[in-house]
């Protein structure tokens, strides 16, 4: 199948809304495809109900936070649930978005005297988020919310100026004194991997190259850690590794060298864009897809 496995729709960081992405999955020619929003499962189904009037094949799909401490992994894990069964990750995932808005709603009021901007509330922000959904506003404990919001509600009300990246804003508000004792905590990846398979579900690695600055000079000269990466992960529970669109010339060639190095442990891979839509670096879907072949039943996964 014409795959991209990894797409962000509104109910996370990405611009559209879940209806929106399938529609322009199909009219982009992909036969397969699923949004995987930070720690939500919450656009799921209204993906599923666009993509199945499509033709579209989809599947339950998240992109979770987490952290390894025997390797210094502090990014996110991919899963999938080819079984259709996800209540348990959402539950999980549900809570720690509970703690996150309340850390957010802090942040929000902190930034507001920092910047001598009264109004600036995180609830009429997370209302301003949800609006514009066809068939109405979603529930607000369904979303995610993280610091880019704020960035980009300060960004909006002329705090900080047009021209700004987030990755400069973090840099100056987060790196430095201001903001650095605001932590959103991440689970480890063992925990992860646990409450995943207990719905029977499928652990994929994204985007291993950002763990090399997405430089296939370093990935080569540190092969060894590549593989000592993609060994740890697969010890914890990891099956599946993603052939990602790094958009730079070296991305095939990463790509190339993780799908060689991973095939050695009995990965088998998914294909990503980490489409976040219109205002974005990262939009263009259906620019970026692989032959996906689906996922391995059970007895493939090695559950014996």
């Amino acid at each position: 199948m014409r795959a991209d496995l990894h797409i962000h729709s509104r109910y996370s960081d990405g611009g559209r809304w879940p209806a929106e992405l399938a529609r322009q999955a199909s009219e982009a020619g992909l036969e397969a495809a699923c949004v995987t929003d930070h720690d939500t499962l919450g656009g799921y189904p209204e993906f599923e109900a666009a993509a199945r009037a499509l033709g579209l094949r989809t599947w339950p799909a998240v992109e979770i936070d987490c952290v390894d401490a025997e390797t210094s992994y502090k990014s996110e894990i991919l899963a999938y649930f080819p079984d259709g069964r996800y209540a348990g990750t959402e539950a999980f995932l549900a809570a720690s978005r509970v703690e996150r808005s309340k850390r957010l709603a802090g942040l929000f009021e902190r930034a507001g005297r920092l910047f001598g901007l009264a109004s600036l509330d995180f609830e009429a922000v997370a209302e301003r988020r949800m609006a514009g959904r066809p068939g109405g506003a979603p529930e607000l404990a369904s979303l995610r919310f993280s610091k880019t919001d704020l960035f980009i509600e300060l960004r909006d009300r002329g705090a900080i100026p047009a021209s700004s990246s987030y990755r400069e804003f973090k840099k100056a508000y987060f790196d430095t004194g201001l903001f650095s004792d605001v932590r959103f905590e991440k689970p480890g990846l063992g925990l992860v991997s646990d409450i995943v398979a207990r719905d029977g579900g499928v652990l994929v690695v994204p985007h291993i190259g950002h763990e090399f600055g997405d430089s296939l000079g370093t990935m080569r000269a540190e092969a060894e850690r590549l593989d000592r990466l993609l060994e740890r992960f697969r010890a914890l529970g990891a099956e599946g590794v993603e052939l990602y669109d790094y958009r730079t010339p070296e991305g095939r060639g990463i790509n190339e060298l993780v799908a060689e190095r991973s095939a050695r442990l009995g990965y088998f891979h998914t294909y990503g864009s980490d489409c976040h839509g219109p205002g974005s670096s990262k939009h263009g879907l259906g620019s970026f897809y692989g032959d996906f072949n689906g996922f391995p039943g059970p007895r493939e996964r090695g559950k014996d």
